[in-house]
């Protein structure tokens, strides 16, 4: 169990960790998304987006899975709900009222050319209701949706875990488990409510659940590690080069994205059982505060963005600045809310009690 959560924990952080870069290439993709904040299509950054995007949220939802599986050996159903809602529905309501509007407003003031000061936006966030983007300056669930979405799956997964009951641990039950999860999250892709993939999300965490906590089924799968990682990088590659470089091609840009969803899974799973299970001072921290790094790290990224353009920098300069600001700037706020007792609880972390 240590050695199973050791990896898990590590691919987390590095994989949220990640966000800082995603976030700002946003704002230069060359698929007509407004963000909250927009330069200038380039197509090298751009990519970046495309490359990460058929399994960064994935991922998300799988490792999520996973620690479900060790959560709930030692806690009920009722109390992983109750803990549920406490660590993801605090920092999902506060992010709602403070963090969201932020973006909303920036959003506004970019695209828009809004001239009131922030405080004065929260009337225009909480009456303006349109894509729920919030990149007209409108209502938006911004980047906490990911949370919002998360509690939704965490309690349809515990309802379809009871139901199933696993009457036996046979390795037959689980792999077809499996494999109707796998069918059903592949073939559920591009089915969308309120554009977001829940139902695949639903069948990765409960893959996460069934399949990928077991470490017996990981250390076969390795066996696979380097036909997967090629093959997933072949995918990603070939997907980015239709969708950025080359345009048209809509049904092999299609495959290869969907090919790039199923193999990269098990293929950054094999990496992270066989090269990220180590532990140390850093790692603890980077895993302790994942959840704080993903809330924090957006405002952050698009707060920065806006502020250098109006310095008249150069978009590529911009981009390369907001990288090396962010990272330090959200490590920093991270440490710093991690240390304060009750601060911390609205970001998704326990309070720390006091001997």
């Amino acid at each position: 169990m240590s050695k199973r959560i050791h990896y898990i924990d590590n691919l987390r952080w590095l994989t949220v960790s990640l966000l800082v870069l995603y976030h700002a290439a946003i704002a230069y993709n060359t698929w007509g998304e407004a963000n909250y904040i927009f330069f200038k299509e380039i197509k090298p950054i751009a990519a970046i987006v495309s490359f990460t995007s058929p399994w960064f949220m994935p991922l998300m939802f799988l490792l999520a899975g996973v620690s479900a599986s060790f959560s709930l050996k030692k806690r009920s159903i009722g109390e992983f709900i109750k803990e549920r809602f406490i660590r993801l529905g605090i920092p999902f309501v506060f992010g709602l009222l403070v963090i969201d509007p932020i973006l909303s407003f920036v959003a506004d003031v970019s695209h828009n050319s809004y001239s009131g000061n922030l405080f004065s936006h929260y009337g225009v966030f909480f009456t303006k209701f349109t894509d729920l983007t919030g990149y007209d300056g409108g209502f938006t669930l911004g980047h906490f949706w990911f949370l919002g979405v998360l509690i939704l799956v965490s309690l349809l997964s515990c309802v379809i875990i009871k139901l199933i009951g696993l009457v036996s641990e046979s390795s037959r039950k689980k792999a077809a488990v499996g494999i109707i999860l796998s069918v059903l999250a592949a073939a559920s892709f591009d089915i969308c409510f309120f554009g977001k993939r829940i139902i695949t999300y639903l069948c990765i965490y409960l893959l996460g659940y069934y399949i990928f906590s077991d470490s017996g089924f990981v250390k076969r799968l390795t066996k696979y590690k380097f036909p997967l990682v090629f093959a997933a990088l072949a995918a990603n590659a070939a997907n980015t080069a239709i969708f950025i470089f080359i345009g048209g091609h809509t049904l092999l840009n299609n495959i290869c994205n969907y090919l790039s969803f199923i193999l990269a899974l098990p293929a950054l799973v094999c990496i992270g059982h066989d090269h990220l299970d180590f532990t140390g001072r850093f790692s603890v921290f980077c895993s302790k505060i994942s959840y704080m790094f993903y809330i924090i790290h957006f405002p952050i990224v698009i707060v920065c963005q806006y502020l250098l353009s109006l310095t008249g920098i150069g978009c590529i300069a911009n981009f390369f600045v907001t990288i090396a600001v962010c990272y330090p700037l959200t490590f920093a706020l991270c440490f710093a809310v991690d240390k304060t007792r009750y601060l911390r609880v609205l970001f998704g972390s326990k309070a720390k009690t006091h001997k």
